[in-house]
This record gives structure tokens, sequence and C-alpha cells, in this order.
């Protein structure tokens, strides 16, 4: 048997997003699945968990709300300096070019948003690098699990209302080739 390569992270306090990681992944063994409803203390015990057992994961979801430079989980925010403060060290769970996806309204936008994907990149993609991601627009919602697309809610405008950072080995940036909408 393989060992999950996806990592899926939810908020388990919101009935929003405990409600659609019921059927997110159904049926797809390859996913590791943890939900936070306790706040990042939390969050953090379960990556500790995961580093001890050895785990390995290139692809990883946070499923939370969100704000410019911010995921939150329940009434606690975890921010570009959390994740630099408590974070670091857990490089290993990501041995591989991995990406690294935010699905919060809001949480790449402008300069908090691009510093908050700085800062997972520098944190988590040391090994191999990979990508970190996320929405610049606040979104529409919809009610409802909607399974045929995924989520509950819906980004327009394309290329525009999203922020991709590309990272080398080491948690370098790469500029060059990551996309910034309007630069």
């Amino acid at each position: 048997m393989t060992s999950p390569t996806k990592l899926y992270i939810y908020d388990k306090s919101s009935d929003i997003d405990r409600s659609q990681a019921a059927g997110r992944f159904s049926g797809d063994g390859n996913v590791f699945t943890i939900g936070v409803d306790k706040g990042i203390q939390q969050l953090l015990d379960a990556f500790k968990q995961l580093a001890k057992s050895r785990a390995k994961f290139d692809r990883v979801l946070f499923q939370t709300h969100g704000s410019p430079g911010t995921i939150w989980f329940g009434s606690e925010a975890l921010n570009k300096s959390i994740l630099r403060d408590k974070f670091v060290g857990f490089g290993s769970l990501f041995p591989h070019p991995t990406r690294i996806y935010f699905d919060g309204c809001n949480v790449a936008s402008g300069g908090p948003g691009t510093d908050f994907l700085l800062s997972a990149g520098y944190v988590f993609l040391t090994s191999r690098g990979g990508d970190t991601f996320g929405w610049t627009t606040i979104g529409h919602g919809l009610w409802g699990h909607i399974p045929l697309i995924g989520g509950h809610t819906l980004h327009f405008g394309g290329s525009n209302t999203f922020k991709r950072l590309r990272f080398w080995a080491g948690g370098e940036v790469d500029f060059p080739d990551s996309w910034i909408p309007g630069g």
C-alpha cells in the first residue's frame, strides 16, 4: 500500500468547510485529511505527528476562510509571522516539488497575500521547491456542496484573480516563473 501523497487540511469549525470536506476527495485513497477545530496549536501538533511518522506529500490543500495574507481556523489566524515562527522545520514532509494551494477567499490579495505565499514557500518548500498559490478575490458563494466543481465559492476573472509563486529547492522564490496578477 502506498502512503498518501496529498494532504488536505480544512477548518472543521466552519460548517461550509466541514460540509465540503465530507466529499472533496471521496474515493481517493491517496489523501490524508486533517480537520482543525481547536486552532493553530492543533495544526502544529498534527504537523509534528506527520513529521514523526515520516509522512511525505507532494500536494497540499488548505480549505479555510481567508483574508489578505491570512487563513483562518475558527477565530485563529494563520499569517506569515506565525508560519515563520512556528512551522519552520517541516520541509521533510515535502521531499518532492510540492504544490500548496490556499483555497480561502482573498488569502493571496495584495502585498500581504504575496508575503503569506512567500512565507509558506520559505517554510515548507525547502527540500525540492514547488508552488504556493491562492485567490486574490473574495469570490461568489454557493449554497451547499457542489461536487461537480469541487468548491463552495467561485472566483471569476481567470488569472487576474489568482496568484502563484514558484520556488527553487531551499525555499528560494523563482520570481521570473511566478504569476502575480498585474506584475
